[in-house]
């Protein structure tokens, strides 16, 4: 127990002291066009703005799915909103399940143009199905030319970034054997091989100053992509374009895990890299004058206060880390979202 203390300590300090190190001034926002003028809504990230769990598990894990518009999802919701009051107006998915910081990084630098673009190599993360990162990464001239048509982008990346922390960290520090990891039948049975790899960090002091080294390299990449791509989605976007940032509810605070245990190790450093990552993008926001944070769904709505009952969430078992809301969830963020645009535009 005293062992895993020190653990999440060390891993404390490594996250604090990685996020402190990318911390910029902030600069002052302008005036905003009304509400409701948007004319061309593109929306970029993960499963969770995609809508994962809403239509069918084979339509949620298409490698092809970038493009696709899921109803009920919340940038759905966000659309349905806006097109009430313009008829004309055009709502562009640009988000995939499975998707990170890092695909986003090298799709939008191949798309740009950019000589010598971004590469993530030693990424077991990526290759584990290559058909889907291949894919969107290709997209990166498309996905470029629907952010230069927008005067409205919604943004929320990052979390399948910390599952590839976690495993590319414990390969790297030999903790775990990918041969093995790769032929697990199921989502459990590879957080069960988790929990065993960092039962094995509190037994060797060594194995721990290697896993934390390398956890704090792969941690300032995730938070050095979160800032490129925000600065890359800025330079393209028209100069007047609204851009929000959406943070992340932390996943894992309402799954009723034993403290002190390897499975609440993980959930723990999860939390903890989340609330780095939605730091990191607070600090983007007050970078530029046209884009904006949008603050993570309230705890208490997600994981109600005195009940076993996930409200919000489809997904509350052990295997999927309450990630991805229910309908009522989608509801909830986009109402929260469009209040940020009441805000932006008064």
């Amino acid at each position: 127990m005293k062992r895993l203390v020190k653990l999440m300590v060390a891993l404390g300090m490594a996250i604090i002291m990685v996020a402190g190190t990318l911390s910029i001034a902030a600069f002052a926002a302008t005036e905003k066009q009304p509400y409701g003028s948007y004319k061309y809504y593109t929306y970029i990230g993960d499963s969770i703005p995609f809508g994962y769990g809403l239509v069918s598990q084979e339509e949620s894990s298409d490698p092809f799915s970038v493009g696709n518009r899921v109803k009920g999802s919340y940038p759905d919701l966000i659309g349905a909103k806006l097109e009430k009051t313009n008829k004309k107006m055009h709502v562009q998915p640009s988000a995939s399940s499975g998707s990170r910081l890092c695909d986003y990084r090298i799709l939008l630098e191949r798309g740009m143009g950019i000589k010598n673009p971004y590469n993530r190599e030693n990424d077991w993360y990526g290759n584990r199905k290559p058909e889907r990162t291949v894919r969107l990464r290709a997209m990166g001239p498309e996905i470029c030319g629907w952010i230069q048509q927008s005067d409205l982008i919604t943004f929320q990346l990052g979390i399948n970034d910390i599952t590839g922390l976690l495993i590319n960290s414990a390969y790297a520090t030999g903790l775990i054997d990918l041969d093995k990891l790769q032929s697990l039948g199921g989502l459990d049975d590879v957080l069960a091989y988790l929990e065993f790899a960092v039962g094995n960090l509190a037994k060797d002091s060594d194995i721990l100053g290697n896993f934390i080294r390398t956890f704090q390299s792969e941690l300032n990449g995730i938070l050095v992509n979160a800032q490129v791509v925000v600065k890359d989605i800025q330079l393209l976007a028209p100069n007047d374009a609204d851009i929000v940032l959406i943070g992340y509810h932390m996943a894992a605070q309402g799954l009723r895990v034993i403290p002190g245990t390897n499975g609440s190790v993980i959930f723990d450093i999860v939390d903890s890299v989340l609330e780095a990552l939605n730091t990191v993008f607070k600090v983007e926001a007050d970078k530029y004058d046209n884009v904006y944070y949008c603050a993570a769904p309230d705890a208490e709505v997600f994981y109600p206060v005195g009940t076993t009952a996930f409200e919000c969430l489809q997904d509350t078992s052990k295997i999927l880390w309450g990630v991805h809301p229910n309908a009522k969830g989608h509801q909830y963020i986009a109402k929260m979202v469009l209040k940020k645009l009441k805000e932006i535009n008064a």
